[in-house]
C-alpha cells in the first residue's frame, strides 16, 4: 500500500483538529475509522531490510574487490600486450630486413646464375677439350703453360661460383624459414592476444552487469527502508494528533463539567429565592389570620372574667405564628473525571503474563532502529488486559504492529498494546484496570508468538519496566 502524501496527512491532521469542541467520543471514533484505511500497513520488518541491504552491501564490497582484482589484471595484461606489440613492431621490422635481404640475395642470384650459364655456354662451345689435346694441336708451344693458366683459372672460378650460388639458394631457403617462423609467432601471439582481451572484456562486462544489479536493489532497500522510516513517522504522529485531540475533549468536557455546575448553582439560589418568598409569604398570612383571632378574642374577654382574661391571654401568647425553616435542596456534586497515576506513580500490572523477550532501547536482532517497547511471550490467544483505566483512542490494523489498541491513560501517558490477533474494544470507550482489549496474535515482527507493548509519555517512548511490575 503507497504512503499517503504529505497533502493527505495534513488533511487528515487538519480534518482531526477543526472537531467541533463539543465533539464527544463517537465523533473522535467516527474521525478515527475512517481514517483506518490510510493508516493500514504503515509499518514492515524494517529490520530485516536493513539486514538485507546489509547483506548487499557486503557483497557489493567483495564484488568490487574482484572488480579492483580484475582491473590489475586487466593492466596486466595491457602491459603484457603493449610488449607483444612492442615485439610485434620489432618483428615486422626484422621481417622487412629479411624481406629487403631475400631480394638482395634473390638478384644476385639471378646474377650469379646468369654468369654460371654464360660460363657452361662457353664451355659447351669448346666442346670436350681438354688440356693434352689442346697441347697437341697448338702451333705455338710457347702459349701452352698461357692457355692452361687460363683453364685453371675458368675451372676455379666456374667451382667458385657453383659454391656461391648454392650457398646463396640454402640462406635464401634459411631465411624465408625464418621469415616462416617470425610470421608464425606473430600470428601466435596476436591469436593469444586477441583472446586475452576478448575474456577480459567479458569478465568486465559480467562484473559490471553484477555491480550494476546489486547497486540497483541496495537503491531500491533505501528507498523501502525511507519509506519505513516516514511510515513509523506517521504513527508517531498520529499518536501525537490523538492525544492533542484527547486533551481538547477532556477540557471540553471540564468547560461543560464547569458550566453544568454553573447552571445547578444558578438554580438551586434561584430554588431558595423562591423558598425564602413562599416562607415570607406564608408568614404574613399567618400574621394576619392571626390578628383576627386576636380581635374576636378580645371580644369575648370583654364578656367573660378576669380569670378568662388570663386564659385569653395565655391562648394568644401561645397562638404566634410558626416560624418555618426552608432548608435548600441538596445538590449532588458532580462526578469527577477519573484519574490515574501520572509518569513516574503508580504500580501497574503486567498486560499479560509472561516473560520479557525483548526489552526497551535494545537493537533489534535483525538490525535497523532500536527497540521502543517491550515484548511478551505468550500462546496465540491469551488475553490482553488494561494496565490501567483510560478511554480508548484507536483501535485497529496498522501496517507492521497487526491490530492495535491504544490508551490514553493519564494527560501524558499512553500504553499501546500491539501485534493482536483481535480487538474487544471501540474507540471512545472508557476501560478499567484489568478490561481485556484483545488478545495474541501470531507472527509478525515479533518471530515468536507474542504481545508488543509501548508506553508513550507526551508522544516519545519511555521503558514501560518503570511503571508496571513484571
Amino acid at each position: 500500500m503507497p504512503l499517503l502524501s504529505r497533502p493527505r496527512v495534513g488533511a487528515l491532521l487538519a480534518l482531526i483538529l477543526l472537531l467541533p469542541a463539543g465533539a464527544g467520543a463517537a465523533t473522535l471514533q467516527e474521525k478515527i475509522q475512517n481514517s483506518q484505511k490510510k493508516l493500514e500497513h504503515i509499518h514492515e520488518n524494517l529490520g530485516q531490510i536493513q539486514a538485507h541491504l546489509a547483506a548487499g552491501q557486503k557483497t557489493q564490497a567483495q564484488l568490487r574487490v574482484e572488480i579492483s582484482a580484475l582491473d590489475q589484471r586487466v593492466v596486466a595484461t595491457q602491459k603484457k600486450l603493449a610488449g607483444i606489440q612492442q615485439q610485434q613492431h620489432s618483428a615486422q621490422a626484422q621481417l622487412a630486413e629479411l624481406r629487403v635481404k631475400i631480394h638482395a640475395l634473390q638478384a644476385e642470384l639471378s646474377q650469379q646464375k646468369g654468369i654460371l650459364a654464360r660460363q657452361l655456354r662457353g664451355a659447351y662451345m669448346l666442346g670436350g677439350v681438354t688440356p693434352l689435346a689442346v697441347w697437341l694441336q697448338t702451333e705455338r708451344p710457347g702459349e701452352l703453360g698461357r692457355m692452361s693458366v687460363f683453364y685453371e683459372s675458368l675451372a676455379r672460378a666456374r667451382s667458385a661460383l657453383i659454391v656461391k650460388t648454392q650457398g646463396t639458394a640454402q640462406q635464401i631457403r634459411k631465411t624465408r624459414h625464418e621469415v616462416q617462423i617470425h610470421e608464425t609467432h606473430l600470428a601466435q601471439l596476436a591469436q593469444q592476444v586477441s583472446a586475452q582481451e576478448q575474456t577480459l572484456r567479458q569478465q568486465r562486462e559480467v562484473h559490471a552487469a553484477l555491480e550494476n544489479q546489486l547497486a540497483a536493489r541496495i537503491a531500491a532497500d533505501k528507498t523501502k527502508i525511507a519509506e519505513l522510516q516516514a511510515n513509523a513517522n506517521i504513527l508517531n504522529g498520529l499518536v501525537s494528533r490523538l492525544t492533542v485531540q484527547f486533551r481538547h475533549q477532556e477540557e471540553v468536557a471540564r468547560a461543560k463539567a464547569a458550566a453544568e455546575a454553573r447552571r445547578k448553582a444558578a438554580a438551586a439560589a434561584a430554588a431558595r429565592r423562591a423558598a425564602a418568598i413562599s416562607a415570607q409569604r406564608a408568614a404574613a398570612a399567618q400574621h394576619h389570620l392571626a390578628q383576627e383571632r386576636q380581635a374576636e378574642q378580645r371580644a369575648l374577654r370583654a364578656q367573660e372574667t378576669e380569670r378568662a382574661r388570663q386564659v385569653q391571654r395565655a391562648a394568644n401568647a401561645q397562638k404566634q405564628p410558626p416560624t418555618t425553616v426552608v432548608r435548600p435542596p441538596v445538590i449532588a456534586p458532580a462526578p469527577a473525571l477519573p484519574t490515574t497515576p501520572i509518569v513516574g506513580h503508580g504500580n501497574y500490572p503486567p498486560p499479560v503474563t509472561g516473560p520479557v523477550t525483548a526489552r526497551f532501547g535494545a537493537p533489534r536482532v535483525t538490525g535497523g532502529l532500536d527497540w521502543q517497547g517491550i515484548t511478551f511471550q505468550a500462546p496465540v490467544g491469551t488475553k490482553v488486559r488494561a494496565i490501567a483505566p483510560g478511554m480508548v483512542l484507536y483501535a485497529g490494523p496498522l501496517r507492521g504492529y497487526g491490530q492495535i489498541v491504544i490508551v490514553q491513560i493519564a494527560h501524558s501517558l499512553l500504553s499501546i498494546y500491539g501485534h493482536l490477533g483481535a480487538t474487544d474494544v471501540h474507540v471512545g470507550e472508557q476501560v478499567s484496570t484489568g478490561r481485556q482489549v484483545g488478545s495474541v496474535g501470531s507472527g509478525g515482527e515479533l518471530g515468536n508468538d507474542g504481545l508488543y507493548f509501548e508506553m508513550r509519555n507526551a508522544g516519545r517512548p519511555v521503558n514501560p519496566l518503570d511503571y508496571i511490575h513484571n
